[in-house]
């Protein structure tokens, strides 16, 4: 499968920015991640995930795979190790950037129980899920 890795692009006049999953190092401290090559890898992806929005600078549509943390990112899915139930999953660099430029969407997944709409500042954010689309009039 053909992916959509880290771009910007104009889609009809507006600015739409893609960015790939990432590893987040919030998450080493929300799930206590002991392993120091996860450690690792992850700062090392959150700060590439950071330089990467910055880059994207002021969008209309922000699409990616987290949430942001503490919206629409709650672990309740059955069967998740007993220590994850009801943590956050979602990425505080796509918190810290939604808030900086405030997109007028974003798109994400990741958290399936997390499908459904919240608004940050003047964001729409949508998590979809398992819908997997989102129809809007632009």
């Amino acid at each position: 499968m053909n992916q959509v890795k880290n771009v910007l692009r104009n889609i009809g006049g507006l600015r739409v920015g893609f960015l790939e999953y990432f590893i987040d190092s919030c998450w080493i401290k929300e799930f206590n991640e002991k392993d120091k090559k996860s450690i690792k890898n992850a700062k090392k992806e959150t700060s590439k995930a950071k330089k990467i929005l910055k880059n994207f600078g002021s969008l209309e549509i922000l699409v990616c795979h987290q949430p942001p943390y503490g919206h629409l990112d709650k672990v309740n899915f059955p069967g998740v190790p007993k220590g994850w139930k009801g943590k956050h999953a979602g990425s505080k660099v796509i918190l810290d950037y939604i808030k900086k430029y405030q997109p007028k969407y974003v798109f994400c997944g990741h958290i399936h129980e997390g499908e459904g709409k919240t608004k940050i500042g003047k964001s729409e954010v949508y998590n979809l899920g398992v819908a997997g689309h989102k129809i809007l009039e632009l």
